[in-house]
């Protein structure tokens, strides 16, 4: 026997594990900016050591600073799009609830207007249905 399943629910639970994951990446991000900064002081001790290497490394100390600046910058973006999308939609979440509007629909009397023609009252007619 098949069952129905809750995708809203499955869909809710994925988002959830990713906005976790993700969570834990950016705590391992922050937690290793202080090597970034160990870099960083290692390069410039070597640069004091061996002159002749300054532009070598400063070049490479400038793209592990733009690495890391784009890791950061995608991190966030990342975060503010799993944010959005774990928003509760404001869409019907359950079949219940799209019953109760529909039994809440059809008790209401249709909002027709005085047609004078056939025109405009199968267009009225078509709006109701």
């Amino acid at each position: 026997m098949l069952m129905a399943r809750d995708t809203a629910r499955d869909e809710a639970q994925k988002l959830h594990r990713k906005w976790l994951k993700h969570q834990a990446f950016m705590a391992e991000l922050a937690r290793n900016k202080e090597w970034l900064a160990k870099i960083e002081q290692e390069g410039q001790e070597l640069i004091q050591e061996k002159p002749e290497l300054r532009s070598v490394v400063q070049q490479k100390l400038e793209e592990i600073r733009e690495c890391w600046s784009d890791l950061e910058t995608t991190t966030k973006a990342k975060a503010r799009q799993l944010f959005e999308n774990n928003k509760p939609e404001p869409a019907v979440k359950s079949y219940s609830d799209l019953d109760n509007q529909l039994s809440h629909l059809e008790q209401q009397p249709p909002q027709l207007e005085q047609a004078h023609h056939l025109p405009t009252f199968n267009e009225q007619l078509q709006k109701f249905q």
